[in-house]
């Protein structure tokens, strides 16, 4: 923990009391008698659970006789607004693989991940509040046999996941420590649920909303997973973004214009044997048609960005770019759902040794994009994809999603989504790498219980088939259950 962190936790401890004055009483004003109702006061709508735990809402209000709701914005002083909120999650999963990565390779496995967090919050929100937020995690990988074992991504046994202090006005906030950070649709900066320790970062955030617009600053480090001992910031890397959007659920400035829009500048720095210097700069924009009651709404969604800097001694200068389209039917049992798209991300040039035009993508939410099997890579693919959804019974959630991944240049191969060559060209003209379905289903038993169950085929294309090291079908597939309260 940084003595920076340090400071801004013990700072916002001492002023807790001081956020939490209540204001000076005024005179009451005679207001008109009014007809008391027999109906009661119905309680305050409960937060759904979010991804980011902190980024729940909880108040008084919405606390009632039930369990769940007596651990939420919990008074710990009856003449100051203080409030404790406990929220966690226990998960199980059971994943199996037969061709693992289109190899010979099979396995069965089984992972648990158990999060409790605790949010002490003072203040009034709409106004200056301060918080210090702590989330621990336990995370345990069972009988995986594929090289490497329980990777970090899958076991580390307790540790922060969370753990840093807010001072904030409204919905604009300075937060500095250990905290998870995601940005936009996560496909450069996000929080991978998937994976059984998820992202961690270390370092300070800061966001100013005002208005329709939200000023986003980051400094961070990422978190590097010790499975052996805590957790540490990564000191050979280093990322910082600037981004400039719309505020959450404002409208649009003028019609015709998008209701969702953001441009970024992240630059990351690696020091290892060479410096690397890496500055991405893109902006994302959706248009949406169609009112909330509308029999149909349809959304166009397009992100796009630039890759330059140097790493070691070469220039670097890749794009990557994504547009999607995805249309709602509202008044169709079950309400749903299908997004078209297709994203594009430059290759290698295998004729220069000067200039690295391979696009990088940084600390995303990879499994949330290009297939839950997590076989093919963004760089130097086109991907095709049609992700429906549709809700056929009440607990019940559907996703269907068809990919098709091809190379855009025949001098490079194909990815993982660590950036890593998973194939390399050896000459194959041959563009089509492989296809990809999934079928994934949700099955809500109660508010804090769900059943999680899920499969995909990836079928080579011609360019893996032909190319050293040949390539099989794979069969992929999970079962799970998640308790979150």
């Amino acid at each position: 923990m940084t003595s920076l962190f340090r400071a801004t936790v013990l700072s916002t401890l001492v002023a807790l009391p001081a956020l939490a004055q209540p204001a000076k009483p005024q005179p009451a004003k005679p207001q008109p008698a009014k007809a008391q109702s027999s109906q009661p006061a119905k309680p305050a709508a409960r937060p759904d659970f979010k991804n980011l735990r902190f980024d729940e809402v909880w108040t008084a209000a919405m606390r009632s006789a039930h369990w769940d709701d007596a651990i939420k914005a919990i008074p710990l002083h009856p003449a100051l607004p203080v409030t404790l909120t406990i929220g966690g999650q226990a998960r199980w999963r059971e994943e199996f693989a037969r061709q693992f990565n289109t190899t010979t390779q099979n396995d069965d496995n089984s992972q648990s991940r158990l999060l409790l967090s605790a949010d002490l919050a003072a203040g009034d929100r709409k106004r200056l509040h301060g918080r210090v937020f702590g989330e621990l995690r336990d995370a345990q990988s069972y009988g995986r046999t594929l090289p490497g074992g329980a990777r970090p991504a899958d076991a580390d046994r307790h540790d922060a996941q969370n753990l840093f202090a807010d001072v904030a006005y409204g919905a604009s906030f300075v937060r500095v420590g250990r905290q998870e950070i995601s940005l936009a649709r996560e496909r450069l900066l996000g929080v991978p649920d998937w994976s059984n320790t998820r992202r961690g970062s270390q370092g300070a955030r800061a966001q100013l909303v005002h208005g329709a617009f939200a000023l986003d600053a980051i400094d961070a480090r990422p978190v590097i997973v010790k499975q052996t001992g805590a957790n540490i910031a990564d000191s050979t890397a280093r990322f910082r973004v600037l981004a400039l959007g719309n505020a959450p659920g404002a409208a649009p400035l003028r019609r015709g214009l998008p209701a969702v829009w953001q441009g970024y500048w992240a630059e990351q720095t690696l020091r290892t044997t060479t410096l690397t210097r890496r500055l991405t700069s893109g902006a994302r924009t959706q248009w949406n048609w169609g009112a909330a009651a509308a029999p149909r709404t349809v959304s166009l969604e397009l992100e796009g960005a630039l890759q330059r800097g140097h790493a070691g001694t070469r220039t670097l200068n890749g794009w990557f770019w994504v547009a999607e389209s995805q249309a709602t039917w509202r008044r169709v049992r079950g309400a749903p759902t299908m997004a078209l798209g297709v994203e594009e991300a430059s290759g290698e040039r295998a004729a220069t040794g000067t200039t690295q035009e391979a696009f990088v993508t940084l600390y995303p939410a990879a499994h949330a994009h290009g297939g839950y099997a997590d076989v093919i890579g963004r760089t130097n693919v086109r991907e095709l994809h049609l992700i429906s959804t549709w809700d056929p019974l009440k607990p019940l959630n559907l996703r269907l999603a068809l990919y098709r991944f091809d190379r855009l240049r025949l001098d490079d191969g194909v990815y993982t989504k660590q950036n890593t060559v998973f194939r390399a060209a050896s000459a194959s003209t041959q563009r089509h790498a492989a296809d990809e379905v999934d079928l994934t289903g949700t099955w809500k038993f109660t508010r804090h219980l769900r059943a999680v169950a899920g499969a995909a085929v990836v079928r080579p294309g011609p360019f893996l088939v032909t190319t050293p090291g040949g390539a099989h079908t794979e069969h992929w597939g999970f079962v799970g259950t998640t308790f979150t309260f």
